[in-house]
């Protein structure tokens, strides 16, 4: 169903999935589009929301894809919500998100971001 809406609702975007991890020592951030990925460890101190919001990040730096709009899977709920209640008291991380989307949207790239559960099944 999952796969269905995407090529029904979204053939036309180009798809980056983005992720990251949290353990005690390590903090790492991911992310898999088309002809590329990436994978970082990033400081262990940063927050997951930190962490996820800059896989976002780095997807956005990676990408030269300027004449398609683009689809953001992620499965961080958080970062998505602060997104949509954005303000001058937002983390500075999300700020750096915010001024990479507006960059990228200036640039004649519409952009979705959609929510994903985590560590759920998607046939």
């Amino acid at each position: 169903m999952f796969k269905e809406t995407l090529r029904n609702d979204f053939n036309q975007y180009f798809i980056i999935a983005t992720d990251a991890s949290k353990s005690q020592k390590i903090t790492s951030i991911a992310g898999d589009f088309e002809f590329s990925s990436f994978a970082f460890r990033i400081h262990h101190t940063n927050s997951i929301l930190s962490a996820e919001a800059l896989a976002i990040c780095q997807a956005i730096d990676n990408l030269a894809i300027p004449d398609k709009p683009l689809l953001f899977l992620t499965d961080s709920l958080s970062v998505l919500l602060a997104l949509q209640n954005f303000s001058s008291k937002s983390p500075s991380v999300i700020h750096k998100l915010v001024h990479k989307l507006v960059e990228k949207s200036l640039a004649n790239n519409h952009i979705t971001l959609l929510w994903i559960p985590g560590h759920s099944t998607i046939l």
